[in-house]
């Protein structure tokens, strides 16, 4: 299996906050974990079914609990999505956005990368990337229509051993 990452980087300069978003202050909850498994649609560690079951639910569990941890997730009103991001010196990261299936196609993914921004920026961020996979291409779209600019692609090999040789 072939998996093609693609990372999106953009420079970011006092972006307009987005009063809709606001940061996740509640218990972590089943919702939220659901839009993190949302956000995995695309995922080489869903799409490789040599995978153990459950394996990319407990990544994703696992990584959505990280950044609630730290305070790190903003959501859309009543949960219609959501976007982790972290800032490390002056370059932040969207580790996972997804929007709920009832509410795509009404600008929130637009609205929450946007206030990804904004914070990334208030923290001394100068500058923003995403990844994702190449077959996502409704993602790949949102990103280059934010002004966002490919800045690697990256082709990862799933190898597996099948058998072991006889000596």
């Amino acid at each position: 299996m072939v998996d093609i990452k693609m990372t999106f980087e953009k420079q970011i300069n006092n972006p307009a906050e987005i009063p809709e978003i606001m940061p996740y202050q509640r218990p972590l909850s089943k919702e939220l974990q659901g839009l993190a498994f949302e956000s995995g649609a695309y995922s080489r560690y869903k799409l490789d079914t040599r995978l153990v079951q459950g394996e990319f639910e407990k990544l994703y569990r696992i990584w959505i609990k990280k950044a609630w941890e730290s305070n790190s997730v903003l959501e859309a009103p009543d949960l219609q999505g959501m976007v982790t991001y972290s800032v490390e010196d002056k370059a932040a990261k969207v580790g996972l956005i997804a929007v709920s299936k009832q509410s795509q196609g009404k600008g929130w993914g637009k609205k929450l990368m946007k206030a990804a921004e904004a914070k990334a920026f208030s923290l001394g961020a100068k500058t923003i990337e995403v990844s994702t996979q190449e077959s996502n291409i409704p993602a790949c779209k949102l990103y280059e229509s934010l002004g966002y600019k490919l800045a690697e692609k990256v082709y990862i090999y799933h190898w597996w051993r099948t058998s072991k040789r006889s000596r």
